[in-house]
């Protein structure tokens, strides 16, 4: 009985996985958006609120209280160093002129159906 809803279950979830072709509504995309159109393009090289032309270089210094003995961020024993896990990227980036909207950043594109159960 167990193993025929665990059988069950797991098709199911196979089935919602499951990507749907270009004819079935599948919109893909360079973004997201919860509230209407994406404002910038595929190709867009900044958002209209960064300075491409801002001086570059220097030394930012962060202040933090306690020490550390590990450099790894996923090691369950140990102290961390603050802010480690700001050295890593993330798949899409939040757009601060528009609200619920995200871009790839590491990913390229993403695609999501128009019913938004799933997203790839």
């Amino acid at each position: 009985m167990r193993i025929a809803a665990f059988v069950l279950s797991a098709l199911f979830a196979a089935a919602l996985a499951a990507p749907a072709s270009a004819d079935d509504g599948v919109t893909k995309s360079h973004g997201l958006s919860l509230f209407g159109d994406l404002k910038y393009g595929p190709d867009f090289t900044h958002f209209d609120y960064v300075n491409p032309d801002a001086p570059k270089g220097g030394t930012v210094r962060y202040a933090t209280i306690g020490t550390f003995d590990t450099l790894n961020p996923y090691q369950l024993k140990g102290n961390k160093p603050a802010g480690i896990f700001a050295h890593f990227d993330t798949l899409m980036f939040p757009s601060y002129d528009e609200p619920d909207t995200e871009y790839g950043l590491v990913a390229e594109s993403v695609e999501i159906p128009t019913d938004r159960t799933w997203v790839q």
